[in-house]
């Protein structure tokens, strides 16, 4: 398992950056997700999004970069969260601190990954 595991958290950085791309890409269209959404979320989520590519190809290529630009990712998206959960708090919806919770979850995943197996 420890041989995949760069392998796998590489996928799980891809998707996870994907998914962050599509969201913040829909709604900076024009997309209206049915709750309020703060201005400035979706493109941290677009731009976010892209800096998961990062660690992804990294990590894949088994660079030695690759575990410092996950924690990396992982602190951006914790920062965000406390910043969601603290200062934007009355204004941030449910869905989107969700959406966070879960990318900080699967960046522990990922970390979890790279450090224990």
């Amino acid at each position: 398992m420890a041989v995949f595991a760069p392998k796998i958290a590489a996928l799980l950085a891809l998707v996870i950056g994907v998914m962050s791309i599509l969201a913040g890409r829909f709604v900076m269209r024009g997309w209206q997700p049915g709750w309020k959404v703060l201005a400035w979320l979706p493109v941290y989520n677009f731009g976010a999004g892209f800096l998961s590519l990062l660690p992804a190809c990294l990590l894949w290529f088994n660079h030695p970069l690759g575990l410092i630009s996950a924690w990396a990712v992982f602190g951006l998206h914790a920062l965000v969260l406390a910043l969601l959960l603290t200062v934007f708090r009355v204004q941030a919806a449910w869905q989107s601190l969700g959406a966070m919770t879960s990318r900080v979850a699967v960046w522990a995943v990922i970390l979890a990954l790279l450090n224990f197996l």
